[in-house]
């Protein structure tokens, strides 16, 4: 059995996960922002500087002849949160953390 005071602990932090979470999926609706190299990406279509972040695999012909596709390259896709306009990187893409 767990006590009043363990409960209202469990309640606390419960809370704090569900308030991270509604955040995050928040965030995820408006994007975020990400820069490559020290440079922040904006969108070359619209100039929006809001992204949703996904990967891509770079298949080839010959790895997906023997059926091994999942042995290819993948690149960073940011996909513009305004017009939908979809920014390929084979490099490494950070997030850009905004000070709350």
């Amino acid at each position: 059995m767990y006590s009043k005071k363990e409960l209202e602990r469990l309640r606390i932090e419960g809370q704090k996960i569900a308030d991270e979470m509604a955040r995050e999926r928040e965030e995820a609706k408006i994007g975020r922002e990400y820069k490559v190299n020290d440079v922040e990406i904006t969108c070359v279509q619209c100039k929006h500087n809001k992204f949703e972040q996904s990967k891509a695999l770079l298949n080839t012909r010959g790895l997906t002849f023997f059926d091994i596709e999942w042995l290819n390259d993948s690149a960073t896709t940011l996909i513009c949160k305004r017009c939908g306009f979809i920014h390929w990187f084979a490099r490494e893409v950070e997030e850009i953390k905004s000070d709350e």
